[in-house]
């Protein structure tokens, strides 16, 4: 996905998640879970705010490099408005991440193949874990953060740099789930419902596509009138769900990922 798809549809998920929250969190946690600052949106003036397109797509990279020079001077400031999506999207533009579409260790990044991967199974394998990873370590940070952590003194520790990185972490596994879900990154099995998404039939290898066609199909998947940007939404969304509840019942382990890999991301019994 461009950009702005990715920034569109991880706000989208944001504002889903947060009606949904409560219901997925035990009574004492909800205001502390359902409320933290990096479950927030990104606000930009959006051309077409239902729609990727090239002005948006544009302006965004324009604002994440303006964002991305000042970002050691609010490295120990309170997360920003918007910092998780700012994070999903930046995965695609950030300096030590840019490499990353054309090395054989970073397709896993966007859900798709490279070359050395023998089958489809063994990048699927690679991709999923990748989502699962990350999802994990989100777990891990706000696990220490919220029940771990004990202040010292009169102003303690702050807990910034942990929130910062779990954020970080959360955003490699959106930008890795959402990507899976453009036909430029991968083969689903045909379907008709948001909801219920195909099963992964291939995933396919960059540096062997027609890129004007891998650009063509992005800007349709982010865009939110698209089943496939539907799909797109409601699994982010699922995700932050589960990772909450996950530490809502203060567990330091993602809790249903197996079930929720199986709906969202399934390999399908066809892939080569």
């Amino acid at each position: 996905m461009k950009l702005d798809g990715h920034a569109k549809l991880t706000n989208a998920a944001i504002l889903s998640f947060s009606v949904n929250c409560a219901k997925a969190t035990e009574i004492l946690q909800k205001d502390t879970m359902c409320r933290l600052p990096q479950f927030s949106t990104l606000n930009i003036d959006w051309k077409d705010w239902m729609n990727s397109n090239e002005k948006d797509n544009s302006n965004l990279a324009y604002y994440l490099a303006v964002q991305e020079a000042s970002i050691i001077g609010e490295s120990m400031h309170p997360l920003q408005r918007g910092y998780l999506t700012r994070e999903t999207v930046a995965v695609d533009i950030e300096p030590l991440k840019l490499p990353l579409h054309v090395l054989a260790s970073g397709q896993k990044y966007h859900f798709m193949r490279d070359k050395s991967d023998k089958t489809v199974k063994n990048a699927y394998n690679k991709a999923s874990a990748f989502v699962h990873a990350n999802a994990q370590r989100w777990v891990e940070k706000m696990h220490y953060v919220l029940y771990q952590h004990r202040p010292q003194g009169r102003s303690g520790h702050s807990t910034i740099a942990q929130r910062r990185d779990a954020a970080s972490c959360l955003a490699l596994a959106l930008h890795s789930l959402q990507d899976s879900f453009s036909p430029a990154h991968t083969r689903r099995a045909s379907y008709k419902t948001p909801n219920q998404p195909g099963a992964i039939e291939d995933m396919y290898i960059y540096s062997e596509q027609d890129h004007n066609k891998h650009s063509a199909h992005d800007y349709e998947s982010g865009s939110r009138q698209s089943l496939h940007a539907q799909s797109a939404v409601l699994a982010s969304a699922d995700l932050m769900k589960l990772c909450v509840a996950s530490v809502s019942r203060k567990s330091k382990t993602l809790s249903g990922w197996n079930s929720y890999r199986e709906k969202w991301i399934k390999l399908s019994p066809k892939a080569a």
